[in-house]
């Protein structure tokens, strides 16, 4: 008797060190199990949260209405937007901050007081070739720039390629297209911008013109290859008085910089 009671309690603790071990590693199904109680509880507990919230839906006649739903995500509540053509966002939030994000509608929907604005666009290409200055045509307005450039890269000579000028309401596309002539190539070289305007006037002493998705595009001239696409895409913003270099593409022992600049009406 005494062997199978042994055998008997061995078989037990056996039995209880397994059961320990798988609950200590829990197989793959029961860990989506766990998940999906745990989603299950917390959607359970939103919905019973939002049981007493409110809808409304508010008509963005001014501003971008995604960008107005990001600024309102500091509130508690669901915001949707519509997309498209038909400018609404969709606000569920509870009661008592309904009126909170209402108001906060009415103070940033609102028209610009800034209703256009006109860019202009500096073409620079640099190198290494110090009689590049000599033989360039650097506006006054420009050479601060120029001199600032000069001393955070390592060229030696910038020499104004192009100017451009776009005017445009808020939230209009601009699309520039022309040519470029560079030295050493025998047929100018083509390019395009564009990009969206956008004007923030909030800060009406210092208006920003914003380009956003703006792309520069040209084909730099390859030889005995023909040619070779070179771009710089980036956002931009331009504040009202200030130069700003928006970025720089190099080819070869040159590289082709964009200065921008911005005047309100």
């Amino acid at each position: 008797m005494n062997r199978i009671e042994s055998s008997f309690s061995i078989a037990l603790l056996m039995v209880s060190m397994s059961a320990g071990l798988a609950a200590q590693n829990p197989t793959p199904q029961q860990n989506d199990a766990e998940r999906l109680r745990i989603e299950l509880a917390e959607r359970a507990r939103q919905e019973t949260e939002q049981r007493d919230w409110e809808t409304k839906i508010f008509p963005i006649k001014y501003v971008d209405p995604n960008e107005l739903r990001v600024v309102l995500s500091m509130f508690r509540a669901n915001i949707g937007n519509s997309g498209g053509s038909l400018r609404v966002l969709s606000v569920r939030a509870p009661k008592e901050i309904m009126p909170a994000i209402e108001d906060a509608i009415k103070r940033l929907d609102v028209p610009s007081l800034i209703k256009s604005a006109e860019l202009t666009v500096y073409v620079l290409m640099a190198s290494d070739r110090p009689d590049a200055a000599t033989s360039s045509n650097i506006p006054t307005t420009l050479q601060p720039v120029v001199n600032q450039l000069k001393s955070v890269l390592s060229y030696k000579g910038f020499q104004l390629l192009d100017t451009l000028f776009a005017r445009a309401s808020d939230q209009r596309n601009v699309n520039l297209t022309g040519f470029l002539a560079i030295a050493g190539s025998t047929s100018p070289t083509n390019y395009e911008l564009k990009g969206q305007f956008r004007i923030d006037d909030r800060n009406e002493k210092a208006p920003i013109l914003q380009i956003r998705n703006m792309q520069f595009v040209f084909r730099a001239p390859v030889e005995n290859q023909g040619s070779q696409a070179l771009s710089i895409s980036t956002d931009v913003d331009i504040p009202r008085g200030q130069q700003v270099v928006v970025g720089k593409t190099t080819f070869g022992d040159k590289a082709f910089i964009l200065v921008m600049t911005a005047k309100f009406d």
